[in-house]
């Protein structure tokens, strides 16, 4: 029904039968007579066809094209840096004009209505930052714990005190991938924003009236930003600028695309991979967008090299 009906792309096929999976072994786990350290649920014959199916799934999603008409949403990573350099000098002329508001009386709605709008804005171009320089999974920026996953690093200060970055932190349970690759490496914002997001704290973020410690919350409540928030936030300002709505999920595969077409080291790669909070082999199969003849680019240059007549 999901392929005939629903035109399902075959790795949501595959996704549903790996929860099934799951499933499965919950309703049929007292009932297993498997070994209880592998709890393999080899005897379990509806586990063992699922399985198998899951299998066939995973091998058809190696060939399957994208159910999606992606070239409607993908745009370069220089280009995506274009759209936050933008947002940003939106913002900057924001913030301008609110300074020269005058007489400034913060118990007037129109001049706190003005402040919560420079206040979104700045959120809006700091999510947009903090992805070029973690284009990591909407769920981390979405997420992002002032004193618990977002903490200052100290250890780059000079004498005067001047030098500390903002960094990102997560334990095995703060990410997806987090139960196979269990603590990450800290994530640094670079110490270019750090004054930005210092600002937006201490200045901007109380206009909002937070209810939480996460860094994003939503302009008219004061809540947590949900999934949705950041996504439509990416999308809007991705489509004004370039005319596409690219969105979060998009961002780390333009950056390995981008990456791995600009003649990184092995080396490189695998460390972005565990920087990113995956395997080298998730970045090649998933993450890589290169058209088949930009991969095969410098074989051919290689072998016009060794082959020249």
């Amino acid at each position: 029904w999901l392929r005939t009906h629903r035109n399902a792309s075959v790795s949501y096929e595959a996704n549903l039968l790996r929860g099934l999976i799951k499933m499965l072994k919950y309703r049929f786990a007292e009932e297993s007579e498997s070994e209880a350290e592998r709890n393999t649920f080899d005897d379990i014959a509806i586990i063992k066809e699922v399985r198998k199916l899951h299998r066939y799934a995973n091998q058809r999603t190696k060939l399957a094209p994208r159910s999606s008409n992606e070239d409607q949403k993908w745009i370069t990573w220089p280009e995506f840096l274009h759209v936050a350099e933008c947002t940003k000098q939106e913002l900057w002329k924001l913030v301008e004009d609110f300074k020269n508001i005058e007489p400034k009386d913060e118990k007037d709605p129109k001049y706190c209505a003005r402040q919560r709008k420079v206040a979104d804005a700045f959120q809006r171009w700091l999510i947009l930052a903090i992805f070029a320089n973690i284009p990591d999974r909407q769920r981390t920026i979405r997420e992002m714990e002032i004193g618990r996953t977002l903490v200052k690093d100290y250890s780059n200060v000079n004498d005067e005190g001047i030098g500390h970055s903002w960094i990102v932190k997560h334990g095995p349970e703060d990410y997806k991938t987090g139960s196979s690759y269990g603590e990450r490496p800290a994530m640094q914002l670079s110490p270019e924003l750090s004054p930005a997001v210092d600002d937006f704290i201490e200045n901007w973020r109380p206009s909002l009236s937070p209810t939480t410690n996460f860094l994003f919350v939503q302009a008219k409540t004061g809540n947590p930003m949900t999934a949705d928030s950041i996504f439509q936030r990416v999308s809007r300002c991705c489509f004004k600028h370039t005319g596409k709505r690219t969105n979060p999920h998009l961002l780390r595969d333009m950056l390995v695309t981008h990456v791995r077409s600009s003649g990184a080291s092995e080396n490189e790669l695998e460390a972005l991979a565990l920087y990113m909070g995956h395997s080298i082999h998730m970045q090649r199969t998933s993450y890589d967008r290169r058209s088949l003849s930009s991969k095969v680019a410098p074989a051919v240059k290689l072998m016009q090299t060794v082959n020249a007549i």
